[in-house]
């Protein structure tokens, strides 16, 4: 369930910020709002978000390569709304390393109903 709310709003997380707030919650729960805050806290640091790594690709490329929850992405895109256009060093835009790689449709969905031009981009 949580997942669930934490996709559809995940700026809530922003509230969990300290640890100890936390400590309350069964510990699977801990462990999912522990794992997502790395992206909460990815989101708000505009140097790392908008510096690409030695592939070109940005936090959000890499996010969506390693399969990560919708809500962590809506955190990604906000903290760089850009990143949506930015291609890597092979030319693939986060539409094309999500159609490749995430395995839920609901990303995508997402990411075409932010920037539906990245559609008509074509990588290597």
């Amino acid at each position: 369930m949580i997942q669930v709310i934490y996709d559809a709003h995940p700026e809530a997380i922003k509230e969990y910020l300290n640890a100890s707030n936390i400590q309350r919650y069964h510990q699977q729960v801990q462990t999912f709002i522990n794992g997502q805050l790395i992206y909460s806290r990815q989101a708000r640091d505009h140097r790392l978000m908008t510096t690409p790594d030695s592939n070109g690709r940005l936090p959000l490329h890499t996010a969506l390569q390693n399969n990560v929850r919708l809500g962590s992405i809506k955190l990604l895109v906000k903290g760089n709304p850009t990143a949506l256009r930015a291609p890597d060093s092979s030319g693939e835009l986060p539409l094309h390393v999500t159609c490749q790689l995430h395995d839920s449709v609901n990303v995508i969905h997402y990411l075409v109903g932010l920037d539906a031009t990245t559609l008509e981009a074509v990588d290597g």
